[in-house]
């Protein structure tokens, strides 16, 4: 079951949302993070590609003629199976921003094979040009109006990438188009995963954020905790205390952090963060 939480201390605002990530069980009979009085949307799959051994691309394009179709960074599609698939609702993350769907009509989400039902039959039977009700939601979301041009730090783990990726590309966005009312000082980007294979969002992100990276804007930072690699200048190990402590001395600026991962690995981050003094910690939590 998916539960959210919003606990307030002196110095952080903490959003908790838990997500079933890969149980046979169903986690919820209704939507969670969804409006009821909002619609349901036919999506068609317009293409999977495969990203890694146990990563998978879609693309989907969204029906909606009336254009009342929207979501922030970070949110999710809540998908609605025919019975004859699975009962079970549940939510992919977004990986792409706003501004990139206004521009394409398109929707990408990056799904990691699991044995949970949903996750199962999207990553092995689900083909192109196939229809999809789905539903946009979450309260994992980008706020701009808390940064007031403070600093960034986006930490992710595994497939907890897509709503991060999704932020960082939200925040590119604004530096490209120079909306300083809503840009961060400085932006860092920790994304850690079992293999390098499964990093599988560094390609575009350093493709694409080049400008960020030459103006010190943005700095990422790559971990591999499985596989030992030959790549300089990814980190073979996990991230520790210190990562974390050089990354928010060098974000100078009060920090807003964003994290994605699994449960224990959001609660050791988010000690050290408070521990940092960091500004406002949110995440998203699955099991």
């Amino acid at each position: 079951m998916r539960r959210l939480i919003y606990q307030k201390t002196n110095r952080s605002i903490i959003n908790i949302t838990l997500r079933m990530a890969s149980s046979n069980r169903s986690n919820r009979s209704n939507s969670f993070g969804t409006n009821d009085i909002d619609p349901i949307y036919e999506a068609t799959v317009q293409s999977i590609k495969t990203l890694s051994p146990t990563i998978k691309q879609f693309y989907l394009s969204i029906n909606d003629p009336l254009k009342t179709f929207h979501f922030q960074p970070g949110m999710f599609l809540d998908f609605y199976f025919p019975s004859s698939i699975t009962s079970i609702i549940t939510g992919f993350s977004i990986c792409n921003s706003p501004i990139d769907y206004s521009e394409t009509g398109l929707i990408e989400l990056a799904i990691k094979e699991t044995d949970y039902p949903p996750t199962k039959y999207m990553f092995h039977q689900c083909k192109t040009n196939e229809k999809l009700s789905i539903k946009p939601g979450g309260n994992f979301t980008y706020h701009s109006s808390l940064t007031n041009n403070d600093s960034i730090l986006l930490i992710c783990a595994g497939i907890g990438a897509n709503p991060i990726v999704s932020i960082l590309r939200h925040i590119r966005d604004l530096y490209e188009i120079k909306n300083s009312s809503s840009t961060p000082y400085r932006v860092q980007f920790l994304y850690t995963a079992s293999t390098k294979d499964d990093l599988v969002f560094r390609p575009s992100i350093d493709l694409s954020c080049q400008q960020m990276i030459k103006d010190n804007v943005l700095r990422t930072n790559y971990f591999v905790t499985r596989d030992i690699n030959d790549d300089i200048k990814i980190n073979n190990r996990r991230i520790n205390i210190t990562d974390l402590q050089q990354a928010t001395e060098w974000l100078e600026k009060p920090v807003t952090t964003y994290l994605c991962g699994p449960s224990s690995f959001i609660d050791w981050t988010e000690t050290i963060l408070k521990n940092l003094h960091v500004k406002n910690i949110f995440y998203e939590k699955w099991w």
